[in-house]
């Protein structure tokens, strides 16, 4: 009887395999870090040195979007203006945003970007948004490995993967960060 619940396990009643990525992409974020909590304090109980991990940066936006690292006064993070507008609209929303699906934040994106270019001509931005957007176009995609490999240039690589948009095919793609660790101003 065991072995059909439990194949490969001659004699020995083990829990069956299971894949816990599905059960973390049902967790609301409260519940992710309690849990992470508890993994913390657990691992700590069991001897393993986390202190050492480095702890993610708090980010503050002004309503430039300006973005500074670390504090109001920390330093500035330094990117190119589309790739800025695509950091910021994924800050904006921690929900993640289905790629098939970008081109309902058209205003919201042309908004941000002749926020952060504000010399730049009307016609340029919606000729810009309107290439981001294109599911056609690969301009999207560009972006999001530009503003990728600028973080792991940026930051610790054990905080990295909280900043970058990063998602499977066919769900939302989103940055990881505790929403609580940014801060508009």
């Amino acid at each position: 009887m065991w072995q059909l619940l439990f194949p490969g396990v001659p004699g020995k009643l083990s829990e069956p395999p299971v894949d816990y990525g599905d059960l973390l992409d049902g967790m609301e974020a409260a519940e992710l870090m309690s849990l992470m909590t508890k993994v913390q304090e657990r691992l700590k109980n069991l001897g393993c040195g986390l202190e050492s991990l480095p702890e993610p940066v708090e980010l503050f936006i002004d309503k430039n979007y300006s973005i500074r690292m670390g504090g109001p006064d920390g330093p500035i993070l330094q990117l190119r203006p589309l790739v800025k507008t695509l950091f910021i609209l994924f800050l904006r929303h921690p929900e993640g945003i289905l790629l098939k699906r970008r081109d309902s934040f058209r205003a919201e994106l042309e908004e941000i970007y002749s926020t952060i270019n504000p010399n730049t001509f009307k016609e340029d931005v919606k000729a810009r948004v309107a290439r981001l957007v294109d599911l056609e176009d690969n301009s999207f995609s560009e972006k999001t490995s530009v503003l990728n490999a600028r973080l792991e240039e940026l930051l610790p690589k054990g905080i990295v993967d909280d900043y970058q948009i990063q998602g499977r095919n066919g769900c939302p793609r989103k940055i990881r960060l505790n929403p609580l660790l940014v801060h508009w101003c």
